[in-house]
Formats: structure tokens, sequence, C-alpha cells
């Protein structure tokens, strides 16, 4: 058996070794305590590793005088969470950290990289089980050139990676590399350089930013707060004798209305599907039932709004919508802006952001025989976390 495969972990087993020894002040304030989409940026790096299944413990290398405060930052971590003095360099924290790990595998993370995903963290440390090493990393998307006083020129950009973290080694090639390691260094991956040891590159997410700078800070907020969600809202009504034509909140003078339990206004109730459809919170049916009397001859509008209410209660809001009336009769041209205003403001989204369209069906099907009105919805949702 020779040395390398003494050295490969017998498990998953792992320890999140989080270094965190300098004060993280570059940006005027200590980094690790910034507001990233309210929560502490150290607690969104820990979370994802709070989630993964191979995790055993937190192990924190810090200040002493920084520990209580990273502890309360911490506090609604679930897995352990052990404290270690941090040391003068950031390999001496590391080490300092590592010696408090008895784990297969240690998985070591900078705590200012909140956006880390648990795939991401998974595949790290199964590919150091596999390996030994894992080191994350995305391949460099511009080009860059080297400067020096003997060399200027730009490097083959398809052999150039972005490194990042977390990187994962097996616990005793880890040591064994510091054995072997003859000066201080800035990465854990040149520890193993230094022994002669390949890492294993393991391909990582770009959304895995670093908080170094002002810029970095805007574009992770940024990417944390913009989940984009899609939702469908359908409906349909049958036209009959002695009732209200009511779409879109707008009165439509007409010899037929839409018959249902609230005013039938089909193209508000495609909305409102739409919306919660996009934010998984159910169908106007949950909401509204028609079973209650509460909703007998209902405004739709004001029903609208206590959805964007139950949305707004969701940390959603209503990005567009884009709504289509399918009716044989009558001519909806007339009404559209005054419908595309009042569901705007029934949103409390611009009116740019509201398209109507009607059209018919060339008199096929029960919307161009006149039995009935269809609407179909497409809204756009952005949910905060």
């Amino acid at each position: 058996m020779d040395r390398l495969t003494e050295l490969m972990p017998k498990s998953c087993s792992s320890d999140l070794i989080l270094a965190c020894g300098g004060r993280s002040e570059r940006m005027g304030e200590n980094k690790l305590l910034m507001d990233i989409g309210g929560k502490p940026c150290i607690l969104r790096a820990c979370e994802a590793f709070d989630k993964c299944k191979y995790i055993e413990r937190i192990i924190v290398s810090a200040p002493t005088d920084m520990q209580n405060i990273y502890g309360t930052a911490l506090r609604e971590i679930n897995k352990p969470v052990i404290f270690v003095e941090s040391g003068a360099t950031r390999q001496e924290s590391v080490l300092n950290a590592v010696k408090a790990s008895n784990a297969e595998i240690i998985c070591i993370h900078d705590g200012a990289r909140p956006l880390i995903s648990v795939a991401e963290i998974e595949k790290s440390i199964e590919d150091a089980y596999t390996y030994g090493s894992s080191i994350m990393c995305v391949p460099v998307k511009e080009t860059v050139r080297l400067e020096s006083k003997d060399e200027s020129y730009s490097p083959p950009r398809d052999l150039l990676y972005q490194i990042k973290t977390p990187q994962s080694f097996s616990m005793r090639l880890y040591l064994y590399a510091v054995s072997m390691a003859k000066g201080d260094y800035t990465d854990d991956a040149q520890l193993l350089d230094a022994a002669g040891i390949r890492p294993h590159m393991t391909l990582g997410a770009y959304s895995n930013i670093k908080l170094t700078t002002m810029e970095d800070y805007y574009m992770i907020n940024g990417l944390l707060h913009s989940k984009i969600r899609v939702g469908h809202g359908y409906d349909v009504h049958r036209l009959t004798d002695n009732r209200r034509l009511i779409l879109g909140g707008v009165d439509i003078p007409y010899e037929k209305g839409l018959l249902g339990h609230s005013d039938a206004d089909v193209l508000t109730h495609a909305v409102m599907d739409s919306l919660l459809g996009a934010a998984a919170m159910g169908d106007i049916g949950k909401l509204f039932p028609d079973s209650s009397p509460k909703y007998e001859g209902a405004n739709s509008i004001g029903l609208l709004k206590e959805v964007v209410k139950a949305l707004h209660e969701n940390k959603c809001d209503v990005v567009n919508i884009d709504a289509t009336v399918i009716a044989q009769a009558p001519k909806l041209s007339p009404y559209i802006d005054e419908m595309r205003k009042k569901l705007a403001d029934a949103m409390q989204i611009d009116v740019s952001d509201v398209s109507v369209k009607a059209t018919t069906e060339e008199k096929l099907g029960f919307t161009g025989s006149g039995d009935g009105i269809a609407a179909h919805c497409v809204a756009l949702i952005e949910r905060h976390i």
C-alpha cells in the first residue's frame, strides 16, 4: 500500500473549518457581520453546511474577543459549533481548527462566502472522499495578464481557474501536507502543491462570491433578493342573462354577464391564480371558497388586493403580469386601458407592468359560440429570502 492510499479518508464524515482569524474591516466594518438578506454574512455562510448530511460539527477559528460575537451570530445553527483560538496566519488558524477535529474529511470555507449551496458542499466532500482532496473552482471567463519584472504575457484562458471555497481534504492527507510544508501559505491547496500532491479540481458555481468589496456586497444581495418565480392562471365562466359583465374590475355594457359565486370577473380570477401559483400558495378556491356566503357577489378587485397582501406577507412582490381574455363578444378593446389601471392599482405596481389582451376563437368552442368567456394570465413575482 503506497503512502497516498494510506492517507485517503474512510468515509464522508466531515467537519466544517471556518477560518475567521482576521478582523475583515477593509470595508469599514467587520464583513462577517454585515447584513446579507437580513442575516449576518457568517450565518449565511454556515447555513448550507448546517443542512449538509456529511457535516457533523462547525469549528470556527477566531480571536478570543470575537468568539462570543460570532457565537451569537450563529445561534440559529443546529449542528454543534466549536470555537478555537485563531493564529497569527491563516494557515495557523486553520491548523488550530483542524487539530480540534476528528472527522475523516475537513471542509475549509471562507466565512465571507454566503452563497455556497448544499449541492456544492456535498460534491466537494464526495470528491475529497474519492480523490483525497477537492478544490472548488470555476473556469476563468476573462483574459488575464501576467506582468512582472521579467515577464509580460497572457496565459491561455482555457487553462486558468478561479479558486473558491470550500476546499475539502482527507484529514490525514492535510496533516501530511502540513508536515511537509516549508513555508506559510494563504491557500490550502498550496500545501498539497508543496508536498508534491496534485489537488483534485471540483467545478462550482460563479455565484459563490467572496465578500471583499462593496461591489461584492451589492452583487450578493442582488442575487439573494432576486429569486424570480413564474405562475400561470386560467379561469372560465358561463355567460348568462340578468348578470353584469365585469372584467378586470370594469363594468362592461353587454346583454349578458358571467355566472359565478362572486362577481365572476374571469380576468381578475386568472390574475389571482397566476400570482398564487407563482408563490406556491394554492389557488383562489382555497383562499375564497365558493361555499362561503362571505364571498357571495364579492368584488374580485377587492379579493385581488387580499391576494397581494398575502403575497407581501410571504415576502413576495408582483413584477408584472400578461393576461389574455378570450371572448367572441363584446368588443373589449375600448376597455383594456381601464382594466390595466384597475389591476395595476390593486397589485400596487405600475400600469406599464400590466398587459391585458383580448382575442376571439373564430367562433370555435364554448367561447366562440358565446356560451362563456375565458382568461389566461402569466405572472412574474420576486420572492425575497
